[in-house]
Protein backbone atom coordinates (compact mmCIF):
# COMPACT_ATOMS: atom_id res chain seq x y z
CA UNK A 1 0.00 0.00 0.00
CA UNK A 2 2.91 2.60 1.02
CA UNK A 3 4.77 1.62 -2.42
CA UNK A 4 1.36 2.63 -4.46
CA UNK A 5 1.25 5.79 -2.74
CA UNK A 6 4.93 6.83 -2.95
CA UNK A 7 4.57 5.84 -7.17
CA UNK A 8 1.08 8.21 -7.21
CA UNK A 9 3.46 11.25 -5.09
CA UNK A 10 5.95 10.92 -7.56
CA UNK A 11 3.83 10.91 -10.92
CA UNK A 12 1.96 14.05 -9.53
CA UNK A 13 5.42 16.12 -9.15
CA UNK A 14 6.49 15.22 -12.66
CA UNK A 15 3.03 16.10 -14.11
CA UNK A 16 2.92 19.65 -12.61
CA UNK A 17 5.13 22.20 -14.83
CA UNK A 18 8.12 23.74 -13.82
CA UNK A 19 6.59 27.18 -12.45
CA UNK A 20 4.26 25.14 -10.23
CA UNK A 21 7.26 22.81 -8.69
CA UNK A 22 8.37 23.99 -5.00
CA UNK A 23 11.37 25.80 -4.63
CA UNK A 24 14.28 24.71 -3.18
CA UNK A 25 15.57 26.90 0.17
CA UNK A 26 17.95 29.41 -0.60
CA UNK A 27 21.36 28.81 1.69
CA UNK A 28 21.48 29.44 4.83
CA UNK A 29 24.49 32.14 4.41
CA UNK A 30 22.58 33.39 1.24
CA UNK A 31 21.01 37.16 1.99
CA UNK A 32 17.40 37.27 1.02
CA UNK A 33 17.24 40.29 -1.23
CA UNK A 34 13.43 39.94 -2.47
CA UNK A 35 12.05 43.09 -2.21
CA UNK A 36 14.83 45.42 -1.88
CA UNK A 37 16.26 48.06 -4.06
CA UNK A 38 19.98 47.87 -5.82
CA UNK A 39 21.25 50.45 -3.74
CA UNK A 40 20.41 48.01 -0.20
CA UNK A 41 21.76 45.24 -2.18
CA UNK A 42 25.09 47.39 -3.04
CA UNK A 43 25.47 48.76 0.68
CA UNK A 44 25.09 44.81 1.96
CA UNK A 45 27.84 43.64 -0.34
CA UNK A 46 30.15 46.48 0.39
CA UNK A 47 29.79 45.86 4.41
CA UNK A 48 29.65 41.95 3.87
CA UNK A 49 33.26 42.70 1.96
CA UNK A 50 34.69 45.26 5.05
CA UNK A 51 33.81 42.76 7.22
CA UNK A 52 35.63 40.15 5.13
CA UNK A 53 38.63 42.16 5.28
CA UNK A 54 39.07 43.38 8.83
CA UNK A 55 38.66 39.49 10.18
CA UNK A 56 40.77 38.33 7.35
CA UNK A 57 43.32 41.00 8.67
CA UNK A 58 42.98 40.15 12.24
CA UNK A 59 43.06 36.77 11.83
CA UNK A 60 46.42 37.27 10.36
CA UNK A 61 47.96 39.11 13.17
CA UNK A 62 46.70 36.87 15.41
CA UNK A 63 48.43 33.72 13.91
CA UNK A 64 51.56 36.16 13.55
CA UNK A 65 51.48 36.96 17.26
CA UNK A 66 50.86 33.18 18.10
CA UNK A 67 53.38 31.84 15.94
CA UNK A 68 55.91 30.86 18.21
CA UNK A 69 59.62 32.19 16.65
CA UNK A 70 61.61 28.37 16.36
CA UNK A 71 65.68 28.45 16.34
CA UNK A 72 66.92 26.48 13.89
CA UNK A 73 68.58 23.64 16.15
CA UNK A 74 72.24 24.55 16.17
CA UNK A 75 74.43 22.02 14.09
CA UNK A 76 76.33 19.04 15.72
CA UNK A 77 80.10 20.23 16.83
CA UNK A 78 82.73 18.11 14.54
CA UNK A 79 86.08 17.95 15.79
CA UNK A 80 88.78 15.89 16.15
CA UNK A 81 89.13 12.30 15.79
CA UNK A 82 88.33 9.96 19.43
CA UNK A 83 88.34 6.47 19.54
CA UNK A 84 86.26 4.84 21.77
CA UNK A 85 86.80 1.32 21.14
CA UNK A 86 88.29 -0.90 18.04
CA UNK A 87 88.20 -4.94 18.31
CA UNK A 88 90.45 -6.59 15.79
CA UNK A 89 89.63 -10.35 14.99
CA UNK A 90 86.82 -12.47 14.16
CA UNK A 91 83.27 -12.56 16.04
CA UNK A 92 84.73 -15.61 18.72
CA UNK A 93 88.67 -14.35 18.60
CA UNK A 94 89.43 -11.11 18.70
CA UNK A 95 91.65 -8.60 20.65
CA UNK A 96 91.37 -5.10 21.96
CA UNK A 97 92.98 -3.15 19.92
CA UNK A 98 91.74 1.30 21.46
CA UNK A 99 94.71 1.67 23.00
CA UNK A 100 97.12 1.01 19.96
CA UNK A 101 94.82 3.18 17.32
CA UNK A 102 93.73 5.79 19.97
CA UNK A 103 97.43 6.57 20.34
CA UNK A 104 97.76 6.96 16.69
CA UNK A 105 95.12 8.45 15.89
CA UNK A 106 93.41 10.45 18.65
CA UNK A 107 93.29 14.46 18.25
CA UNK A 108 93.30 14.24 14.18
CA UNK A 109 91.09 15.27 12.03
CA UNK A 110 91.35 12.07 9.48
CA UNK A 111 93.50 8.75 10.02
CA UNK A 112 94.26 5.76 7.96
CA UNK A 113 95.73 2.61 8.27
CA UNK A 114 96.34 -0.81 7.23
CA UNK A 115 95.04 -3.38 8.70
CA UNK A 116 97.26 -5.88 10.34
CA UNK A 117 98.30 -8.42 12.99
CA UNK A 118 100.71 -5.37 13.97
CA UNK A 119 97.70 -4.02 16.32
CA UNK A 120 97.48 -6.48 18.74
CA UNK A 121 98.49 -10.09 17.67
CA UNK A 122 96.85 -12.34 15.80
CA UNK A 123 94.09 -13.59 17.71
CA UNK A 124 92.64 -16.19 15.24
CA UNK A 125 95.61 -17.94 13.24
CA UNK A 126 94.22 -18.29 9.67
CA UNK A 127 91.13 -17.04 9.75
CA UNK A 128 89.97 -13.72 8.31
CA UNK A 129 89.87 -10.69 10.61
CA UNK A 130 88.22 -7.50 10.47
CA UNK A 131 89.03 -4.13 12.56
CA UNK A 132 85.46 -2.43 14.15
CA UNK A 133 86.20 1.05 15.38
CA UNK A 134 84.06 3.04 17.32
CA UNK A 135 85.12 6.70 17.16
CA UNK A 136 83.36 10.17 17.84
CA UNK A 137 84.20 13.30 15.78
CA UNK A 138 82.90 16.02 18.62
CA UNK A 139 79.61 15.31 19.40
CA UNK A 140 79.06 12.57 16.67
CA UNK A 141 79.77 9.47 16.82
CA UNK A 142 80.94 7.21 14.08
CA UNK A 143 82.03 3.34 13.32
CA UNK A 144 84.13 2.24 10.43
CA UNK A 145 85.11 -1.41 10.05
CA UNK A 146 88.30 -2.73 7.58
CA UNK A 147 89.30 -6.23 6.85
CA UNK A 148 92.89 -7.73 7.61
CA UNK A 149 95.28 -6.58 4.97
CA UNK A 150 93.33 -3.46 3.83
CA UNK A 151 93.38 0.59 4.38
CA UNK A 152 90.94 1.96 7.67
CA UNK A 153 89.97 5.54 6.90
CA UNK A 154 88.60 7.45 9.31
CA UNK A 155 87.29 11.17 8.95
CA UNK A 156 86.10 13.93 10.82
CA UNK A 157 85.69 15.90 7.43
CA UNK A 158 82.35 15.60 7.09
Amino acid sequence: MKIATGAALVAFMLALPAAAQPVPPAYDDEPDFRGRSAEFQEAYRRAYERGFERGYAKGLADGERRGAVVAPAPAPRTGPIRITGAVYGTSSKNCDGTRWLAHRANGKHSYSVEITNDICGDPARGDRKSLDVTYYCGEIQKTATANEHRTIYLSCAS
